[in-house]
């Protein structure tokens, strides 16, 4: 098969023109860029290479996308984890704390009950230990926790504060059968205990009923 080529020339060589070298029925396989006194051959590679780089452009669009995408999730697991450390350290301070004050509710008990605290004990009204005015308001609510005047301070434990505990000496009562001039004498104790954040307060209550 006959092909038929061209040659396509400037007559001015100081002009930009493109010279083209093609046949009929083939791919067109070079290009001449003239201007002043310099030829330069553009190959259909320079296509290639704008197609290559808007696609480099593309790749790094995404890559940075993927990026934000990673640094999100890695912030919402580091939020999450530190969450979780701190409900963890609350939940622990707050058993050490109900510890403690079960620890001083105990104390408090024990003393009563071995003759530590008697009802004499209860005249003066103070120092931690206080007889039931119906009328005032709740003692545990009003009571200095801070003030070892108010309070008895019991064991501090591992933790920097301390517990503390009241007794209030309530009306006595006589139980069924019960010789009327030996009552039995009943006892509100108040303990108290503060965790080591100072958010974690636990109080407990207990009643003891003490026959003479």
């Amino acid at each position: 098969m006959n092909f038929i080529s061209q040659n396509t020339k400037s007559a001015l060589p100081n002009s930009n023109v493109i010279i083209s070298n093609f046949a009929v029925g083939k791919e067109v396989h070079e290009e001449k860029k003239c201007g002043a006194s310099v030829c330069m051959p553009v190959h259909k590679n320079s296509l290639e290479k704008v197609i290559s780089v808007q696609q480099k452009g593309y790749i790094l669009l995404v890559t940075m996308i993927l990026l934000l995408v990673l640094i999100s999730l890695a912030l919402t697991a580091i939020s999450i984890n530190t969450t979780q450390t701190r409900i963890a350290a609350n939940a622990t301070d707050t058993e050490i704390s109900l510890e403690k004050t079960e620890g001083a509710l105990n104390e408090a008990i024990n003393k009563l009950l071995n003759g530590t605290y008697t009802s004499t004990s209860f005249m003066q009204n103070g120092n931690g230990l206080y007889i039931l005015n119906p009328s005032d308001p709740p003692l545990w609510k009003t009571a200095n926790w801070s003030s070892a005047s108010s309070v008895i301070l019991s064991f501090q434990g591992y933790s920097n504060s301390q517990s503390s505990y009241i007794i209030e000496q309530l009306p006595s009562i006589v139980q069924p059968g019960q010789n009327m001039k030996t009552p039995t004498r009943v006892y509100r104790i108040t303990a108290r205990s503060v965790g080591a954040n100072g958010n974690t307060i636990v109080m407990l209550q207990s009643t003891v009923q003490i026959q003479q």
